[in-house]
């Protein structure tokens, strides 16, 4: 018996699930715990230098990215075909089909791609960080004590903007998963309920647990 909360996996193919969703599920939140905390499997925080902790947080943004853009390639096809024929339903004749183009359909797909292209901004905005010798788009700074002469790194304002932006995608791509029934959060879902009406009950879900 599950619990609310719980988290399930399911789809036309079980061993895929498991093997898959499940395991990226597993690997965004570790990677999560390792972005607020710098905690690394196996390493206490308290085992870790100070600086070694901001530079494992830094990190941890582009592994939260490589797990939510994993679990968006697993959704894709399932999210895909299902868009599809509630697109199909809606568009029957050939007027239908020229006035309202599948690409350009607002649908669970296109809301799944946007978050894809998201994710690929926040690859690129770490990677110009990365080659630029400006500081103001930099995640983490290394500073010197003007007392002690000691480098001390720094997470700017931009690694916590950055962060608190992907709780927010995962929360949506993980919402599109439960709603196109790839993933179950313990939650009895009722065919009848809107996607709004979902929303609301999962975040309150989450929230309450």
């Amino acid at each position: 018996m599950y619990e609310a909360g719980d988290i399930k996996v399911f789809n036309p193919n079980k061993e895929i699930s498991k093997e898959i969703t499940l395991e990226v599920l597993i690997r965004h939140r570790d990677a999560l715990k390792q972005a607020r905390t710098g905690e690394l499997a196996g390493v206490t925080v308290e085992q870790i230098p100070d600086n070694d902790r901001k530079v494992n947080q830094a990190r941890a943004l582009n592994l939260i990215i490589a797990a939510q853009r994993e679990m968006v390639t697993a959704s894709r096809p399932i999210i895909f075909f299902g868009a599809t024929q509630k697109w199909k339903k809606k568009n029957k004749s050939e007027e239908d089909i020229k006035n309202n183009p599948f690409e350009k359909d607002d649908n669970d797909y296109s809301r799944l791609m946007s978050w894809l292209d998201f994710l690929r901004n926040c690859e690129q905005a770490i990677i110009i960080a990365d080659k630029t010798k400006s500081l103001d788009d930099d995640f983490l700074v290394t500073k010197i004590d003007g007392n002690t002469g000691d480098e001390k790194n720094e997470l700017t304002q931009n690694f916590y903007d950055m962060l608190e932006d992907l709780e927010s995608s995962y929360e949506q791509i993980y919402l599109l998963m439960l709603t196109n029934k790839i993933v179950s959060a313990g939650i009895e879902e009722d065919e009848e309920l809107s996607y709004k009406e979902k929303e609301e009950e999962f975040i309150s879900r989450v929230t309450d647990a």
